[in-house]
């Protein structure tokens, strides 16, 4: 804002704690466009995300296929962020298709790795039944593995969120975690320029 530039693009951290930052933006008539990760506050022109409810509902169809209907599941969420809430919400809606399919734990991860490891230790000590696990980030997902990993839980399914190197290569490798859902960081990156170039 102090720069004068003529459109701001974000990326929010919290997407509650951006918003009187827009505010600001907004009172100087600056534009503001949002990729990846919705915020609340303020005036977007544009938002350019993933379907994130349908990746959601992509994670909860593979782990229930792959568990045969049955068994208890958890989540590693990241509720400071809107596209994490959205994950989840999608998870946990296509999970009541599977009434033999029950989520037994959503903690908080933070999308970091070293808390979502604690998150998915805490969850594990507490439900050592759970034998699936969706992380909404890969940091998320990978933190789960080193978890049931540490366990010797090869025994479980767990799935992740967009696809990294990292993950790419845990799937391929034969690890706990079996599946991503694969977002298109480039495509979101184009089209939010794209959408700036057609306010313009």
């Amino acid at each position: 804002i102090v720069q004068r530039v003529d459109a701001i693009i974000l990326c929010p951290a919290d997407s509650k704690g951006i918003g009187p930052a827009i505010e600001q933006a907004n009172r100087a008539g600056i534009p503001v466009f949002t990729a990846d990760i919705a915020a609340q506050g303020g005036q977007v022109v544009s938002h350019i995300a993933s379907d994130n409810l349908a990746g959601g509902r992509l994670a909860a169809d593979f782990i229930s296929k792959a568990l045969n209907g049955q068994g208890e599941v958890g989540i590693i969420g990241q509720p400071e962020v809107q596209s994490g809430l959205d994950r989840e919400l999608g998870f946990k809606e296509e999970m009541k298709k599977h009434p033999g399919i029950k989520v037994a734990a959503s903690l908080n991860g933070g999308g970091l790795r070293d808390k979502a490891l604690k998150a998915a230790e805490d969850m594990l000590q507490g439900n050592p039944n759970i034998k699936g696990i969706f992380g909404i980030n890969d940091d998320s997902a990978l933190g789960a593995l080193s978890a049931a990993e540490a366990r010797g839980r090869n025994d479980m399914v767990i799935v992740g969120y967009d696809a990294i190197p990292e993950a790419v290569k845990a799937i391929q490798r034969g690890s706990a975690l079996k599946a991503d859902v694969a977002q298109q960081p480039r495509d979101l990156g184009a089209k939010t320029i794209e959408a700036i170039s057609k306010h313009f």
